[in-house]
């Protein structure tokens, strides 16, 4: 299967993603991993830097917003692009976290990056 290289921000500022899941490297770093809905094609999205549970909207390093669509899954094609990603940038460890992604915040906060973000606007 071959991996190329995806359109730029300005040419595709959203990205509507399913059967998706949310991986997490030894940096600290998440990602998107899932099928865009409009090509049916694996795709890995740059580090996450925002994430609201209520509208399930994430937005990345690149600036580009994902909409997350259904329920968490699995992609065969997604999980082969998300292994040659890892592979090109060095990625020694990574697991699911995507279970963090669908809990509801206790303090009603709906702003969320991961831990290593803090939960932007929202108190931490």
């Amino acid at each position: 299967m071959p991996v190329w290289n995806v359109d730029s921000v300005d040419a595709e500022p959203e990205i509507e993603l399913r059967h998706w899941s949310v991986y997490e490297t030894e940096r600290g770093e998440r990602h998107f991993v899932g099928q865009a809905a409009d090509s049916a094609t694996g795709r890995v999205s740059s580090a996450i830097q925002k994430f609201d549970r209520t509208t399930r909207v994430g937005v990345t390093r690149s600036g580009r917003r994902y909409v997350l669509q259904g329920e968490p899954g699995f992609d065969p094609d997604a999980m082969h692009v998300w292994n040659v990603w890892s592979m090109v940038n060095a990625v020694i460890e990574a697991k699911n976290v995507t279970a963090e992604y669908l809990a509801q915040d206790e303090s009603g906060c709906n702003d969320f990056a991961g831990p290593q973000m803090g939960s932007g606007p929202c108190p931490n």
